[in-house]
């Protein structure tokens, strides 16, 4: 059993000398992400956002819904990505960081460090570049550092993307709602 340490600073309350607050988003976020799933272009393909020492759990999963939006809008040349392989690897990348942007966002995280599973080799650069543009210039967030690396077996982030997948009738609490809308903001258009 691990040992949780970290020390407390509390903050006093407007108005009244006697309460105090505690504000845990000064401190570094220690976050890992992995995806389950076969493609994140299909249904019930999850992204999972899990700090290490497990108490932010966060996950979106696809739906066929959203899936079939967005690939009738690429394939007619909505977005700027062509509609080709490396078009669609394009579109997945952008994807998946609008996916992580609304996951941070969701745990009200002022400074995170991200350790980010290797599922889209060669893309690392594509990815950390996105990331740390939309998580510091557009959602404030001070990011530490972006690493890429497998994800052990142990990883809770591992764990909860496979649990979220194999979640049939969406009844774990870790889910967030992004929109179709939300997403498509993400997306380069014509």
């Amino acid at each position: 059993m691990k040992a949780l340490s970290f020390s407390i600073f509390l903050t006093p309350a407007k108005h009244s000398a006697n309460v105090f607050i505690l504000n845990f988003n000064n401190f570094l976020m220690d976050f890992e992400v992995d995806v389950s799933g076969e493609d994140l272009l299909s249904r019930d393909f999850v992204v999972c956002l899990a700090s290490k020492d497990g108490i932010k759990i966060k996950g979106f999963k696809t739906t066929s819904e959203l899936v079939e939006k967005l690939s009738l809008n690429h394939r007619a040349g909505k977005y700027r990505y062509d509609y080709s392989k490396k078009g669609k690897a394009n579109l997945k990348i952008r994807l998946y960081c609008g996916i992580v942007y609304y996951l941070v966002k969701s745990t009200q995280a002022e400074k995170i460090m991200l350790l980010l599973c290797k599922d889209f080799g060669g893309r690392e650069d594509d990815i950390k570049t996105a990331l740390k543009y939309l998580l510091e210039s557009k959602l404030g967030v001070n990011v530490e550092g972006i690493l890429f690396s497998r994800l052990e077996k142990e990883s809770l982030a591992h764990k909860y993307a496979y649990l979220m997948r194999k979640d049939s009738l969406n009844q774990m609490k870790t889910y967030i709602k992004i929109s179709f809308k939300e997403l498509e903001e993400f997306l380069k258009t014509r």
